[in-house]
């Protein structure tokens, strides 16, 4: 058999081995996807945008939702060993069922990605963690949006999120995993994102999400790792303050049952808030099922026709140039980056007849270059494909069949569901008509200088009805209008 190092006593013993060694399965295994070099040349577009303004200006994060941590058994499914005195002995438990049905903890993980001084988007950053109860609390978008609200005010992020004005950086970079509750092409995202503008005030926010079954590209997945090597031999309370439970397992007292599954939230955030990962720190807290996360309902949508470009994995939210809608520009990005918005990934090939662009993006040789290349070549994509502008997803593979049925018919716009096309259709048939007064001849302009410009086909009710007679007594209206002699 192989040994297991060439340079030991048993491997020098060997000359002619047999291809064969002691193995255990691996769940490496990434699934493959036909959107996913689609996905990741956007996500590296943003990469080269970051780079291009740098740690001052931009706030790169990365973020999903962790394993769920189950409550009253061994927290790590897989033990690893640990290096410790005989004298101290580790019992668990000789069974592995559930304690009950869904009690288990929810971790949200930010993991910050700090740019270095060459413009280089590390792997490294500080982290924070919000715990919440897997039975009272759902995993939802809003609830992304309120910590990303609580993690900008910490101390440990005040470098990698603040700006010298301790304002949150202009230019705001989330990637995610596209889960349901994260999803960019999800109108709930959409209203958690659009409040995150807002409320902060940036320059520029973009959510960027890597194809079906390859999250684990995600940057935040490396800090997993660490934080469930601190779960080993960890066995979470479930009743701290007292069993909440009967003998069938079933919840008897829901408000002690609330204050267990905080208690074990709380136990669970002591132990990761003392966990050190690259030199930085992290910070977990866990948040109550009490505050319960607003989602937003309502959707300008004649505000995210000038300001969203929303696709099936990314989600880009940039201030306008109007001071009355957006007031200043807090950074020079209109400046610099004057389209505003990321431009479509385009396949490219290398032929003997130059550069051509490639149908699909999975064989051999095909690239999507960097983010300055795409914008050099913006002119040459465009005639080649004959038209100004392409929707986001023109060579997303999943998306080119659906395509025609996603695009607005009047203003030929994109948009990554058919229900974000139907709301934004009404703005259409809302839109007001302006009458040119500049045709009507001078006589008319004399008559009318005094009457107010029409701004509508639409007339108003209260117009229409100054024109109308109103009868109070039918009786006598009805009574002719002569004497009779």
């Amino acid at each position: 058999l192989l040994p297991r190092r060439a340079l030991s006593h048993d491997g020098k013993k060997h000359v002619h081995t047999v291809n064969v060694r002691l193995q255990k399965a691996h769940n490496n295994l990434h699934s493959k996807h036909e959107d996913g070099h689609f996905a990741a040349a956007a996500i590296r577009f943003a990469k080269d945008l970051a780079s291009l303004f740098g740690n001052d200006s931009v706030f790169f994060l990365s973020q999903d939702d962790k394993c769920k941590v189950p409550i009253g058994l061994p927290a790590a499914k897989k033990q690893a060993p640990l290096l410790m005195h005989l004298d101290y002995v580790i019992q668990l438990p000789d069974h592995d069922f559930v304690v009950a049905p869904r009690h288990q903890l929810t971790p949200s993980v930010y993991a910050a990605r700090v740019i270095n001084a060459a413009g280089d988007v590390g792997y490294s950053g500080p982290t924070y963690i919000a715990i919440r109860s897997a039975k009272h609390d759902k995993s939802i978008s809003a609830n992304h949006r309120d910590d990303f609200g609580r993690l900008v005010k910490l101390q440990e992020f005040k470098n990698v999120a603040l700006d010298s004005s301790n304002k949150v950086k202009s230019i705001v970079i989330i990637t995610v995993d596209g889960g349901p509750d994260e999803n960019p092409r999800f109108s709930k995202t959409l209203a958690s994102s659009i409040d995150i503008f807002k409320v902060h005030d940036l320059d520029a926010l973009f959510v960027l999400a890597h194809a079906p079954g390859q999250s684990a590209f995600n940057a935040v997945e490396r800090r997993m790792a660490s934080l469930s090597h601190d779960l080993a031999d960890l066995i979470l309370p479930h009743d701290h303050f007292g069993t909440h439970l009967n003998a069938n397992g079933s919840t008897i007292d829901f408000v002690l049952e609330k204050q267990n599954f905080q208690k074990a939230g709380e136990v669970l955030a002591e132990v990761w808030s003392n966990t050190v990962i690259d030199s930085y720190p992290v910070v977990a807290s866990y948040v109550s099922s009490s505050f319960i996360s607003q989602t937003s309902s309502y959707i300008d949508e004649h505000w995210c026709d000038r300001h969203v470009v929303q696709s099936q994995y990314t989600l880009q939210i940039v201030r306008c140039n109007s001071q009355d809608c957006c007031g200043e520009w807090r950074s020079n990005f209109y400046k610099i980056f004057t389209q505003r918005f990321l431009p479509p990934p385009v396949p490219l090939a290398r032929s003997s007849f130059g550069l051509v662009i490639a149908a699909n993006d999975f064989e051999p040789g095909i690239f999507y270059g960097s983010l300055f290349q795409r914008l050099q070549l913006n002119y040459f994509i465009c005639e080649e494909i004959g038209c100004d502008s392409i929707p986001f997803d023109f060579f997303c593979t999943t998306i080119k069949n659906s395509l025609a049925k996603r695009t607005c018919k009047k203003c030929k716009k994109y948009f990554p569901t058919i229900e974000r096309m139907k709301n934004h259709s009404k703005i259409h048939k809302l839109s007001k008509v302006v009458i040119d007064t500049q045709t009507l001849s001078n006589d008319e302009d004399d008559n009318e200088q005094n009457e107010p410009t029409p701004q509508s086909t639409n007339i108003s009710s209260e117009t229409n009805m100054t024109n109308i007679c109103i009868i109070h007594d039918l009786a006598q209206w009805l009574k002719p209008t002569f004497e009779e002699i």
